[in-house]
């Protein structure tokens, strides 16, 4: 996203469209450049890399051994995105994958992660602490409204499943929603957000209304309205992609109360609702696909809930407690298909999934002999996700209902020694209950598993700039409802898929680099993940078996600058994955890519303009006989005003233009084509 360059630059922008040589010369500038994300329009000192927590304790993102991204609520405005997805264009590592429909669109970190039915069984997804879960043939993972939120952070690597859950060997995206403080300056009681935005692909609108109210100053409520509606999209030859359109109304309200005597209790509710009817929309949400499957009326609706309470004594270095109960349910409703295959996946039927969580989590601030710092992490987790199909003739057989029940143990520490070495031990160890429900006609014995999910990350500080760290990661992920309990498939006899991650980087930053107050950061990251009992199956007519052994490995490199006049931001992937037990790659891998954004800032007049660089090479790294994917080259640009003063001050306005040069090309992990040229225009005002 980013405003068109100056004289001359329009003919540059068009040749990386075309040329894969280019797409060298562009990695090499950035790295040469070492540019970073968007901020405020005009600051006197510079913090490049997003926070990330670690035990306890805010970190920045190149002091932590963890592979960690963040967006923040400034990179979701400058996105102007429709999905959760199109905020994450710019992070190494990560990819949407699916489409770019509403009901199609799933994550893929490190190669792990596709688009049928299952396949994200690897990564965590957790909105508010919430623990999502969803897992329909054909469908995407997460329906929610990117409006609604302030910040995504992604936890790259089995490293994250410590602290979120067992299983993780691709990583962890949480999603945390907006708050009334948000928009509310000190001695303010009240305030009203209204945003307005108009997307030219497929006539898309959205209205969000935002209501904050601080009472008292120690309680606050927010209130949130969004409606975002769009016609079928084009790709980039004019073609629509068909079922593309929706309509989603979606709401949120969330509250804080703090009490004490300097406010160290605090509770806290918020409640999520996402929903869309589309009537006469295609079965197939990750693809356009053949037409065999033909249409159905689908009305999804995704609700989350969280209560908590945190306890913090200013007084008492041991205590930070927290205890939070989350509750997420899923439901898809489809009638009336048009496909004449006399399957049980055509009928009038229904689905829901559903997820009750307690977490109690405390973090103690210690320092034994010859640490500096130290922080002790230690919680306990109790989980049930319950998982509901019945159609018309009764059970969906390869869609097995059924409950997980998870019960799980946590520790982690972060201890510093004389302040140049820091070192991250954990542990999780996790059981679990899986059972059938009545409908299952096959199977009806339950299954315990337990997992352990050790780690050990250490990070060294050479010099003030200069960081070196690497880590080791042993997790165990659970065979899951879908592999035990398909009626035609499952397999009772699983055993857990193991996997031992290894990490090693270095990062280098600094301040006052090419003048006073800026700052430059760049991390780089090999990794090497190494996976024993694959859950798979030959075909869907064969059961889930052990017989899978893979290896995932790759490097990743992140670059920032900020000054006051000029930013930017630098995202290099590659991956290489491989089947070992047929010796062929493997197809859930994306392409290797490089993402760059440059832009400047005219602080006088409230101005901001960006350019962002998508260059995908060809994905030819495939199993024998399936087609490559060519490589592309995409441009967005977009144009922000702030205004400070007059009856504009709490106003901004924002223009972009996604894929400036109308390219026609398609993700390798995508479904369907993608957007061709789209122009966004966004209006709003804190009143």
């Amino acid at each position: 996203m980013a405003t068109r360059p100056s004289s001359g630059s329009e003919s540059t922008l068009a040749r990386l469209e075309e040329g894969f040589p280019v797409k060298y010369v562009a990695f090499a500038v950035a790295v040469g450049s070492a540019v970073g994300p968007v901020s405020g329009l005009a600051q006197e000192v510079y913090d490049i890399d997003d926070i990330v927590v670690s035990a306890g304790e805010a970190k920045v993102a190149s002091e932590t051994p963890q592979s960690v991204s963040v967006v923040d609520q400034e990179e979701l405005d400058a996105a102007q995105p429709t999905t959760i997805g199109d905020a994450l264009t710019d992070l190494p590592g990560v990819k949407a994958i699916g489409s770019d429909r509403v009901l199609g669109e799933g994550f893929n970190i490190r190669g792990f992660g596709s688009d049928l039915a299952g396949g994200e069984n690897r990564l965590i997804v957790q909105v508010d602490g919430a623990t999502k879960f969803f897992q329909q043939y054909r469908m995407g993972s997460l329906f929610t409204d990117p409006e609604l939120y302030k910040r995504v952070e992604v936890l790259r690597g089995p490293a994250s499943s410590t602290l979120y859950g067992s299983g993780a060997l691709a990583g962890v995206v949480t999603l945390e929603t907006k708050d009334a403080s948000d928009f509310l300056e000190e001695g303010d009681n009240f305030a009203v957000r209204q945003k307005l935005e108009y997307t030219s692909n497929g006539q898309g609108g959205l209205s969000s209304t935002v209501l904050a109210f601080r009472p008292t100053s120690n309680f606050e409520l927010l209130g949130a309205l969004v409606y975002r509606a769009n016609d079928d999209f084009e790709d980039g030859d004019g073609v629509e992609v068909p079922g593309s359109a929706f309509q989603a109304p979606s709401g949120l309200v969330k509250a804080r109360l703090r009490f004490g005597e300097s406010s160290e209790h605090s509770v806290f509710a918020s409640y999520q609702h996402w929903t869309t009817q589309e009537d006469g929309a295609r079965y197939e949400q990750t693809s356009t696909g053949s037409d065999v499957f033909g249409l159905i009326d689908r009305e999804v609706t995704d609700q989350t809930a969280t209560v908590g309470y945190t306890y913090t004594p200013l007084d008492n270095p041991w205590i930070d407690f927290s205890a939070t109960y989350s509750y997420s349910n899923t439901k898809n409703v489809q009638e009336n298909a048009t496909a004449l295959i006399p399957s049980v996946l055509f009928e009038d039927s229904t689905y829901y999934y559903r997820t009750h969580q307690l977490k109690l989590e405390n973090t103690s601030s210690i320092a034994f002999a010859g640490m500096s710092e130290g922080y002790l992490t230690f919680g306990a987790q109790v989980s049930q996700q319950t998982r509901f199909a019945e159609a018309e003739s009764g059970e969906v057989g390869f869609q097995p209902g059924g409950k997980d029940t998870k019960i799980a143990g946590y520790v982690q520490g972060e201890f510093t020694f004389g302040d140049r070495f820091t070192i991250i031990p954990g542990v999780r160890i996790e059981h679990a209950t899986l059972e059938p429900d009545d409908l299952n006609s096959v199977f009806s014995e339950s299954v315990s598993n337990t997992a352990i999910s050790p780690k050990l990350a250490a990070l060294f500080e050479v010099t003030d700039n200069i960081n070196v760290f690497g880590s080791i990661a042993y997790t165990e992920r659970l065979p899951v409802l879908d592999e035990l309990y398909d009626t035609g498939s499952g397999s009772i006899a699983l055993e857990p898929e193991q996997s031992i991650n290894y990490e090693l980087g270095a990062s280098f930053t600094a301040n006052d680099m090419l003048q006073r107050g800026d700052a430059l950061t760049v991390k780089g990251t090999l990794f090497h993940n190494n996976v024993d009992n694959l859950i798979d199956r030959a075909s869907t007519a064969t059961p889930y078996e052990n017989i899978g052994e893979a290896r995932i490995q790759g490097f990743e490199l992140e670059g920032a600058y900020q000054s006051e006049r000029f930013f930017g931001n630098l995202a290099y992937t590659i991956i290489r994955g491989d089947d070992l037990t047929t010796d062929e790659p493997m197809t859930s891998i994306p392409a290797d890519e490089v993402v760059l954004a440059l832009g400047t800032r005219l602080p006088a007049y409230n101005l901001e303009f960006g350019w962002q660089g998508t260059f995908a090479w060809e994905q030819d790294r495939l199993p024998t006989g399936d087609d490559p994917t060519p490589g592309y080259g995409i441009n967005d640009v977009y144009l922000a005003w702030r205004p400070d003063t007059g009856v504009l001050a709490g106003a901004e306005m924002r223009f972009g233009v996604d894929n400036i040069f109308d390219k026609a090309y398609q993700e390798h992990l995508s479904g369907d084509p993608a957007k061709g040229r789209t122009y966004k225009v966004t209006l709003s005002k804190t009143f």
